[in-house]
C-alpha cells in the first residue's frame, strides 16, 4: 500500500477518525462542566458524542482491518503448520469481504429508513449517523482487496 491513492484515503480516514475521538472528548467534557458548574446541560451535547463515538468506532473498525488488528486466537497458531495458516488467514480475508459486504447493503438500508428521522438537538438527520456504515464497509473491502492482491503479489501469482 504505497501507491498515492492509498496515503491519500488512509490520510483522510485517520485525520476524520482522531478528529472524532478529540471531537468527542471536547464535546463530553463541555456536557460535564456546564451540568455540573453551568447547572445547565446543552441539547446537542449527547446526540454530538454519540455522532462522533459511531463515526470513529466504524472507521477504527476499516483501520483495524488495514493494519491487521482484529481479535484472533494466535494459541492456535504455535500448532499449526504454516499452511494451514495461510488458509486461514484466506478464510479470514474472505470473512471480512462478506461482512463488509453486509455492512454495506445493511447499513444503505438503516439509512434509508432513518431519512425520515431527526435528531433533535442536533436538527441534523438521522440518516447521517448511519450512513458511515456503509462508508466503512467500503473502505474495509479496499484494504482486505489491498492486502490480498499485495499477499499475491508476493506470490508471483499477479
Amino acid at each position: 500500500m504505497n501507491n498515492k491513492f492509498d496515503r491519500i484515503l488512509n490520510s483522510i480516514v485517520e485525520t476524520i477518525s482522531m478528529s472524532l475521538l478529540v471531537l468527542m472528548t471536547l464535546i463530553v467534557s463541555w456536557v460535564v462542566f456546564s451540568r455540573y458548574f453551568l447547572h445547565k446541560t446543552p441539547a446537542w451535547g449527547e446526540e454530538a458524542s454519540l455522532l462522533c463515538m459511531v463515526w470513529f468506532g466504524f472507521l477504527s473498525m476499516a483501520i483495524g482491518v488495514r493494519d491487521n488488528l482484529h481479535l484472533s486466537i494466535t494459541i492456535l497458531d504455535q500448532f499449526l503448520s504454516a499452511g494451514v495458516l495461510k488458509i486461514l488467514d484466506w478464510i479470514k480475508r474472505v470473512m471480512i469481504f462478506g461482512f463488509s459486504i453486509f455492512m454495506i447493503k445493511e447499513g444503505i438500508k438503516m439509512s434509508q429508513v432513518a431519512t425520515g428521522n431527526y435528531m433533535p438537538g442536533l436538527k441534523l438527520n438521522s440518516a447521517f449517523l448511519y450512513a458511515v456504515i456503509p462508508i466503512s464497509g467500503i473502505a474495509m473491502i479496499y484494504y482486505v482487496l489491498t492486502e490480498a492482491i499485495a499477499e499475491l503479489k508476493r506470490k508471483g501469482v499477479v
